[in-house]
């Protein structure tokens, strides 16, 4: 697929279909149903640029430095600086991020299930999801 040039959407287009694929993903019930919508629809790469920016989220609560960051992830400074002003930008945003990843730390500790999805054995460019989720 082609890349769209953001600026070239017409507002009220862009707003309609965001708005869309909001309302799906909201509307999912399971983290399965959200494994099969997501991968079905975003390419491993695109699947990991996300995952990156959470990742880059996470370390800058944890008060990484920005050469830990770049180094660990393979990420820019630009992209650290791109996802600190967001996170920043918003005290309540900032708060939501940290609590939900506190969250997500707490449950992996807890939680020693496997997550022996099919979805994720199917491609090998999946696999390192697995030991992501696991």
């Amino acid at each position: 697929m082609p890349k769209i040039k953001v600026h070239s959407v017409d507002k009220r287009e862009k707003y309609r279909i965001t708005s869309e694929l909001f309302e799906v993903i909201t509307s999912l019930k399971s983290k399965r149903e959200v494994f099969g919508f997501l991968f079905g629809l975003l390419t491993p790469s695109e699947i990991l640029m996300i995952a990156r920016r959470l990742q880059i989220a996470k370390m800058l609560s944890e008060e990484k430095g920005y050469n830990a960051i770049s180094k660990k992830l393979g990420v820019s400074h630009q992209t650290i600086n791109k996802v600190e002003q967001w996170l920043h930008g918003d005290e309540e945003r900032n708060e939501l991020i940290e609590n939900k990843i506190n969250k997500i730390k707490k449950k992996r500790k807890n939680d020693k299930r496997n997550y022996n999805s099919s979805m994720l054995d199917k491609y090998a460019h999946h696999r390192f999801l697995k030991d992501l989720l696991g």
